[in-house]
C-alpha cells in the first residue's frame, strides 16, 4: 500500500509553506544607490566598473538557549546546520555572481515599526517624518530572528521644523557581504504544525533594484539529531531553500527585471512586463527567455515552449512542475541528496531574473525528459505508450537514475502519472548493507556494491515451472541489483553472482550463463558513449571540485570542508549513477583497498571538521549577539562532487516509497 507522507498530502489543498513563510514577511528595501546590473554571459567575472564578483553570503546563527545549552544528541544540531548552510552557500560561491554591495552591508528597519505617527502637513519642513516614536518598539526580526541593531541603519525623531534627535545611531554593518542569512534553530509552531518539515525560510529585505538583500532560514530542531537524513540530504534542502530566498519565489517573480547585456545595461534595466501567466488549459508558467530556451534544449525541441510550466500552488508558484523536471533542486519534492540536481533550467531562470551573472557550466545535467519532446510530463500523454520515464499499473522496478529499485506508484503532485519511485527501505543497488546476509539463498543472483545498479529482469538459478503447454513459465521482469562496469561507445558488462561478466549492449535483452531468465541492458542510461576505459558511471556532480572550479571560472576561494565516509563514498564512487549520452563524468573504478584508505581519511576529515565547524559556529553566535556585526571569515566550499527559499521544507514521503519529501 502506498504511503504518502501528510505534507505532500496537504500540499494538494492546502498552500505551500514556503508561500506562507514568505508572505509572513514585510519585505522592505535597503536605500543605498543603484547599482549596474550584470551582463548576460556564462562567466562570472567581467572588468570595468560594472566588474561582478562571486555571491558573498554571510551567516549569523542566531541561537534558542534551549537548544545552545542543551546536551547530547540536542547540542550536535546547531553544528548541523551551520554546517549545511556554509557549505550550501559555498557551492552558490562558484555559481553566482553580483555587483559587489558598496561599503558595509546595513539592513532598513520598517517606519511602521519604530514610528507611531509622521508629520502630515505638506508645508511643514520635516512633513512625511516621524514625529512620534512608538515606545513599545523592540527592533527589527526577520521570520522570527532578532536582527542585531549592529546590522541596522539608525532611526531618529524629528521635531515639526529643525534637526532630528537621533533615537538610534546606524550600527557597523556587515563587511564584504551581499546576502545576510540568519540562521535558527528551533522547535516552531510551524515545525509542530508540519511535523515533516526539515527547515523553512524567508527574504526579508531588498537592495534597490529589488535584489534579495537577506533572510533567515529556520532547521526545525528534531530532524537535525535524526539519523535518517544524512549530511548531504540536509545541505540540498538547505540549498533548495536559500535559491528561494534569493529569488526563485512566486512572491519575487514578478519582481525580476530584464537587463540587456552591453555598457548601457544599467540604464536599460527594467522591471519584466510578464514573468508568469497561464496558457489556455489553465497551466501556470514562468516565461522568461532563457528558461524557455534551456527547456526547450533540455527536450531535444527546434519550437521554444510557451514557458516552463510552475507547480500549481493557487496563484503565485514558488517550484517547477514535478512531472515535467523530476530531480530538479526546485521541484517541490524532495528525493534524496544523490537524486537531486542543481539543474540548467533552475539556473537559466536565475539569469533571467536580472540581477545574477550565473556560472552555466556549474549546472548538472538532468535526466528526466531529456530530449523526449514537446508533450513530454503531460497528464495525457504519460500513461500513454512505453516511456522511459513513466510507468504503467503497480509492478516493481527501477527508478529511472538505475541506483534504486522502486515501484509504479504515483502521488497528488504526479497528477496520475506514475513513476517507479525508490521502495521504502533497502531500494539501494549501491549500499553494501542492503546485500544479502552470509550464507542466505540469492536465487536471482544479486549483488550490492557501489558499482551495481538496477536492472530490470527476470533470472533465476531456480528451476522454471512448465505452463499449460509444457513450456517454461518465466516470471515478469523485476528490478534487480546487479554489477556494472563501462566499456567504449556506451556499452558495459554487467555480472550476477556466480558469473563470469556478461557484455550488455544498450538496448538489449541477454541471458546469464548459468541462469534462466533474461536480463535487459538500458539505453542511453549507465555509460558515457565515449568512455573509453572500464570506469563507474556517476550522476552529473552536484558542482565542480574547487580546482575546477576556479578553472572555470577564475575565482579564487577558501578552504572547505570534507565529507563524512558515507557522503565520500557516495561523491566519489556511488553517486547516483545513470547519466545519459554526453552527460555526467566518470570515476575510474578502485580496488577496495583504495577505497577503503579514502574513507579512512574521510573520517579523519570530518572529525576535525566537525570540530571547526562547532568553534566557528560558537565564536559567530558570540558576535552576532555581543557585536552585532561578526568579521566576515572564510565559508567552507563543497568538496564533494554531488550535491544535494524561503522555507527548508524537506518532507518524508511515508517509509520511503514514499521517500518522497517535500521542499518549501
Amino acid at each position: 500500500m502506498l504511503l504518502l507522507p501528510l505534507l505532500l498530502l496537504g500540499a494538494a489543498a492546502g498552500p505551500c509553506l514556503h508561500r506562507e513563510a514568505q508572505e509572513s514577511v514585510r519585505l522592505l528595501r535597503a536605500p543605498f544607490p543603484s547599482r549596474p546590473r550584470v551582463a548576460r554571459s556564462a562567466s562570472l567575472t567581467s572588468s570595468g566598473p560594472r566588474a561582478l564578483h562571486p555571491l558573498r553570503i554571510h551567516t549569523c546563527y542566531l541561537g534558542d538557549p534551549a537548544f545552545d545549552r542543551a546536551g547530547g544528541p540536542q547540542a550536535r544540531g546547531p553544528a548541523r546546520a551551520l554546517a549545511a548552510v556554509r557549505e550550501a552557500a559555498q557551492q552558490l560561491q562558484g555559481v553566482l555572481a553580483v555587483s559587489p554591495v558598496p561599503g558595509p552591508l546595513l539592513l532598513s528597519r520598517d517606519p511602521a515599526q519604530y514610528c507611531r505617527a509622521v508629520w502630515g502637513d505638506p508645508e511643514t519642513p520635516n512633513f512625511h517624518r516621524c514625529s512620534l516614536l512608538n515606545p513599545t518598539y523592540k527592533g527589527e526580526s526577520c521570520l522570527g530572528a532578532k536582527i542585531p541593531d549592529a546590522h541596522l541603519r539608525g532611526f531618529a525623531l524629528w521635531p515639526e521644523e529643525g534637526p532630528p534627535q537621533l533615537a538610534q545611531p546606524d550600527g557597523p554593518g556587515i563587511p564584504d557581504t551581499d546576502f545576510l542569512l540568519y540562521v535558527r534553530v528551533a522547535y516552531t509552531f510551524k515545525c509542530h504544525q508540519e511535523p515533516s518539515v526539515i527547515a523553512y525560510a524567508a527574504c526579508c529585505q531588498l537592495d534597490p533594484d529589488d535584489r534579495p538583500l537577506a533572510g533567515t532560514i529556520v532547521f526545525c530542531a528534531p530532524h537535525l539529531t535524526s539519523a535518517r537524513l544524512s549530511h548531504r540530504d540536509i545541505v540540498t534542502a538547505t540549498l533548495h531553500e536559500l535559491l528561494h530566498a534569493l529569488g526563485f519565489s512566486g512572491r519575487l517573480f514578478k519582481k525580476w527585471r530584464d537587463c540587456p547585456s552591453g555598457p548601457s545595461a544599467r540604464e536599460n534595466c527594467s522591471t519584466r512586463r510578464q514573468v508568469t501567466r497561464r496558457d489556455k488549459w489553465g497551466q501556470l508558467l514562468l516565461t522568461t527567455p532563457k528558461a524557455s530556451h534551456t527547456l526547450a534544449r533540455h527536450l531535444g525541441v527546434r519550437e521554444l515552449p510557451l514557458g516552463v510550466p510552475l507547480e500549481d500552488e493557487g496563484p503565485l508558484s514558488s517550484h517547477w512542475e514535478a512531472r515535467l523536471l523530476q530531480g530538479s533542486i526546485m521541484t517541490a519534492t524532495f528525493d534524496g541528496a544523490h537524486r537531486t540536481r542543481l539543474d540548467p533550467i533552475t539556473l537559466a531562470a536565475f539569469q533571467d531574473s536580472g540581477w545574477y551573472q550565473v556560472n552555466h557550466s556549474a549546472a548538472e545535467e538532468l535526466l528526466w525528459g531529456q530530449g523526449a519532446g514537446l508533450e513530454f510530463g503531460l497528464v495525457t500523454t504519460c500513461g500513454t505508450g512505453p516511456s522511459n520515464y513513466f510507468c504503467t499499473g503497480s509492478g516493481l522496478g527501477c527508478h529511472y537514475l538505475h541506483l534504486d529499485k522502486g515501484r509504479c506508484s504515483s502521488d497528488p503532485l504526479l497528477e496520475g502519472c506514475r513513476m517507479y519511485k525508490p521502495l521504502a527501505s533497502g531500494s539501494e543497488c549501491w549500499k553494501r548493507e542492503n546485500g544479502f546476509p552470509a550464507g542466505a539463498q540469492n536465487p536471482h543472483g544479486e549483488i550490492h556494491h557501489w558499482q551495481s545498479r538496477c536492472f530490470l529482469a527476470n533470472v533465476t538459478s531456480q528451476r522454471l515451472p512448465e505452463d499449460k503447454a509444457g513450456g517454461p513459465k518465466e516470471a515478469p521482469p523485476t528490478g534487480r541489483c546487479y554489477l556494472h562496469q563501462c566499456k567504449e561507445h556506451g556499452a558495459y558488462d554487467v555480472q550476477v553472482a556466480g558469473a563470469p561478466w556478461t557484455p550488455c549492449l544498450p538496448g538489449q535483452v541477454i541471458q546469464i550463463p548459468g541462469y534462466n531468465g533474461l536480463l535487459i541492458c538500458p539505453r542511453d542510461r549507465l555509460c558515457r558513449s565515449n568512455a573509453r576505459t572500464n570506469a563507474v558511471t556517476v550522476p552529473p556532480a552536484r558542482l565542480p571540485t574547487r580546482d575546477r572550479l576556479l578553472e572555470l571560472s577564475g575565482l579564487a576561494g577558501p578552504p572547505g570542508l570534507s565529507l563524512g565516509e558515507e557522503e565520500r563514498q557516495l561523491s566519489t564512487t556511488v553517486l547516483p549513477a545513470v547519466a545519459s549520452t554526453g552527460g555526467a563524468g566518470r570515476f575510474l573504478a578502485t580496488s577496495d583497498h583504495d577505497h577503503n584508505s579514502a574513507m579512512t581519511h574521510g573520517a579523519l576529515s570530518t572529525g576535525l571538521c566537525l570540530m571547526l565547524v562547532v568553534l566557528v559556529g560558537a565564536l559567530g553566535t558570540r558576535a552576532c549577539r555581543e557585536r552585532g556585526a561578526p568579521r566576515v571569515g572564510p565559508s567552507p566550499p563543497n568538496h564533494s562532487p554531488e550535491l544535494p527559499d524561503t522555507k527548508i521544507q524537506v518532507e518524508e514521503e511515508g517509509r520511503r516509497d514514499a521517500a518522497q519529501n517535500r521542499m518549501g
